[in-house]
């Protein structure tokens, strides 16, 4: 029940927590469509995770690696569309995933809280825009 690869529908992943393999927790399944995990209920609020990431599921739902593994070097784009930077870095607070460190265009870093990322998958999409974001990270 809740495996992807049987092509039944994942009820049995809402509630479940997502784990890296070095047991960060990025939350709990909210809900969960094709293309993407809804977590939420931890530090994040709620974010969209592409189900590309996810290795397997059992008592939890494993992603592929850790969270530095799978995020650095993604791009990062703003809601507005506009290219803001690349993931550099993830950071964690004990066993909870605080933010990821973007490097903008002109190679200054800037701190991205979870609370304003939208999703994640291809690409990371921002829920702010640039300025909005540059205006809370202090940048």
């Amino acid at each position: 029940m809740g495996r992807f690869a049987d092509g039944s529908p994942g009820h049995g992943l809402v509630g479940k927590a997502v784990v890296d393999t070095d047991g960060i927790e990025l939350g709990y399944v909210m809900t969960e469509d094709d293309r993407f995990l809804t977590v939420g209920e931890g530090p994040i609020g709620s974010m969209g995770i592409g189900k590309r990431f996810v290795d397997r599921v059992a008592d939890r739902v494993l992603l592929k690696g850790t969270l530095v593994e799978m995020f650095t070097g993604l791009n990062v784009i703003d809601a507005s569309g506009e290219f803001v930077g690349i993931v550099r870095d993830t950071i964690e607070t004990e066993d909870t995933w605080d933010s990821i460190l973007v490097e903008d265009e002109e190679g200054e870093m800037v701190v991205v809280v979870l609370e304003d990322i939208k999703s994640i998958d291809e690409f990371v999409e921002l829920d702010v825009t640039g300025d909005e974001l540059y205006a809370t990270s202090g940048g």
